[in-house]
This record gives structure tokens, C-alpha cells and sequence, in this order.
């Protein structure tokens, strides 16, 4: 065969498509597909994303002490050395704790351990104690130094799950589109997903109202080259003297949020997508939505406690019509 008909050849090849799900990675399903030339190539590509999951897990697991995150929430006071992978979620969280004026917050752990606690106890958190804490959380949790250390200053419980969770789905996503031979890629970890390349992929949006797996989805979205995120309390929560309470709750005031059980964000990566699909389940519909104008390529879906969908602009329509009465769409 003349070496110049190779190439050829090769472009001629029908694309292979690897599919693979993995259990109690990150504490939750991870699903990873990709479309390569060959077997091999996306073999490779695989073994890329789960390398990187593997090396972003030992900085910000929650589950293990040895992470860098833990072991730099056992040194409050301490001005240390991060890594840059740290460091720049710390950045990132700091951005949205601002922009959102508090509605976004890595102590909002310390208000879920106090419900979690009132769950146990069959009584509602203590005012005085629920006040305190919501006072602390308006005092800046760290410092950011120019040299590339930080100071961590709260000595309350703080999670940075609502953020990291993307960059994770992000960074692996990105590793396994940048090896050779890939066409296309799709992360989804809990159901946080990033593509890249390709044809897309139509999400359905579970009903938020209800934990019945067999319910009607409230919305059918395609995402291509870009990001998904949700945030619900359907499957989780606080039950307290038989009132369930939702497991978002508002850092400013310390209360679960009501108004919104159900949020959708499509964006341009995960962490992003992430970061706001909690904010606007914290803030009013109105006021995030309008917030959400500031960010470009991002747009939301807002399943109100009525049953209400609100669209912002930029909500592409659903391929097929799901409910009877029509969406409100934001100005």
C-alpha cells in the first residue's frame, strides 16, 4: 500500500465510541464517553480523565485527611503554601462569594452541620446559635496572598463541593479532549456534565418537587461544547417534627430556601455552570435571573415551588413540548 493512502484511510475510518460508568468515584456515579479514531485512542483518552480525577481528588476531597484541603482546614492561622490547583478555586470561590453578595458561601457546611444536628434532635437550630454563626460567615474566610499563600481565618466547617465538583468535571474533560485521536467527550460526575466536540447531547430536567424517579421531566436541553448543572431538594433535605426543609440554605440568614426548589444552569464549563445553579437557588427568581444577564454564555432554568418554569434569556426551546402551560420567560 502507497504511504500516501494512508492518511486517507484513516479518515475514512468510522470513529469509536467508548462508554464507560464508574461507581463511588468522588462519592457518586462518573460517566465518561468518547469518540475517537481508534479503540486505542480512546483507551488512552479515558486513562487521561481518570488520571487527572485521581490527582484533583487528592487536593480537594472532602472524604480524605490527607487532601490537600483538609490538611489546610486543620491549620487555621497558619499563612501556607498552596497549589495552584487550590488556590484557584479559593479564588474562584472568593469571586462568587462577591458577586452574589454572600448567597454563595463555603460555610454554608457549617449551616448544614447545625441542621443536620436540629434533624437529630427533633427541634429547629437554635436562634441564638443560628445567628452567631451567620454572623461569622460575614467575616472573609481566608486571605489570598500575592506570594501564593493563603491564611485560613474561619474556624467553622466549610465545603467547597458546589465548586470543585466542577473544576473536577472541567479539568477532566479538557485532558481527555486534548488527547490524540479525540473527537469528542462527554464528563458527567452526579449529574454535573461538561462536553466537548461533537454532536451534543439532550439532558432531560428531573421534576425538583418530587424524589419519584418516574415523574415527568419539567424540560428536554441540548448541551454541545459547553456545560450543565443542577440544584434541587427533591432527594435530600432536613425533617424536622414531619416538615421537610430543604438542604440549600441561605448563608445570609441561615434559613433553607423555599421559594426555588429546582435550578438549572447551562454554561460554558462545569464550575461555573455549578457555582451559579447554587446561587440562583439562594437568591430571589427575579434577582438572580437578572444577575444571570452579567454572564455571558449562561442561561437558567427556575422551577418555582408552584410548579413555574422561568426562563432567562438564552434558554434554548425544548425539543419536544413537556408541560401544558407555556414557560415564563425572564425580560
Amino acid at each position: 500500500m502507497r504511504p500516501l493512502l494512508l492518511p486517507v484511510l484513516r479518515a475514512l475510518r468510522p470513529p469509536v465510541r467508548r462508554h464507560s460508568v464508574y461507581e463511588r468515584l468522588l462519592g457518586t456515579e462518573v460517566e465518561l464517553q468518547v469518540i475517537a479514531q481508534t479503540a486505542a485512542h480512546a483507551a488512552q483518552a479515558e486513562t487521561a480523565g481518570l488520571d487527572e480525577l485521581d490527582r484533583l481528588a487528592t487536593v480537594f476531597s472532602r472524604f480524605d485527611e490527607a487532601s490537600e484541603w483538609r490538611r489546610w482546614l486543620s491549620r487555621p492561622g497558619e499563612r501556607r503554601v498552596l497549589s495552584p490547583d487550590l488556590r484557584e478555586v479559593l479564588r474562584q470561590a472568593d469571586h462568587w462569594r462577591h458577586w452574589s453578595g454572600g448567597a454563595f458561601h463555603p460555610g454554608a457546611d457549617a449551616l448544614g452541620a447545625l441542621w443536620r444536628t436540629a434533624e437529630s434532635r427533633g427541634e429547629p437550630p437554635p436562634p441564638a446559635q443560628l445567628a452567631a454563626l451567620v454572623t461569622a460567615l460575614q467575616v472573609d474566610p481566608w486571605t489570598l496572598h500575592e506570594d501564593g499563600s493563603a491564611t485560613l481565618h474561619a474556624r467553622y466547617a466549610m465545603g467547597l463541593d458546589a465548586l470543585a465538583k466542577g473544576v473536577i468535571v472541567d479539568r477532566m474533560a479538557e485532558v481527555m479532549a486534548a488527547q490524540t485521536g479525540v473527537r469528542s467527550v462527554l464528563v458527567n460526575v452526579g449529574g454535573d456534565l461538561r462536553t466537548i466536540g461533537g454532536r451534543g447531547i439532550t439532558v432531560t430536567v428531573a421534576d425538583p418537587r418530587t424524589p419519584r424517579d418516574d415523574a415527568p421531566p419539567v424540560a428536554r436541553v441540548r448541551v454541545r461544547s459547553g456545560a450543565l448543572a443542577s440544584s434541587g431538594r427533591a432527594h435530600r433535605g432536613y425533617v424536622i417534627r414531619g416538615v421537610r426543609y430543604s438542604h440549600v440554605l441561605d448563608p445570609r440568614t441561615g434559613q433553607p430556601v423555599t421559594a426555588t426548589p429546582g435550578v438549572t444552569v447551562r454554561a460554558p464549563n462545569c464550575a461555573t455552570a455549578d457555582a451559579l445553579a447554587t446561587i440562583l437557588s439562594v437568591l430571589p427568581a427575579a434577582q438572580g435571573l437578572t444577575l444571570l444577564g452579567n454572564q455571558p454564555g449562561c442561561s437558567a432554568l427556575l422551577v418555582t415551588a408552584h410548579g413555574e418554569r422561568l426562563l432567562s434569556p438564552g434558554w434554548p426551546p425544548d425539543p419536544r413540548p413537556l408541560l401544558s402551560s407555556p414557560p415564563r420567560r425572564h425580560p
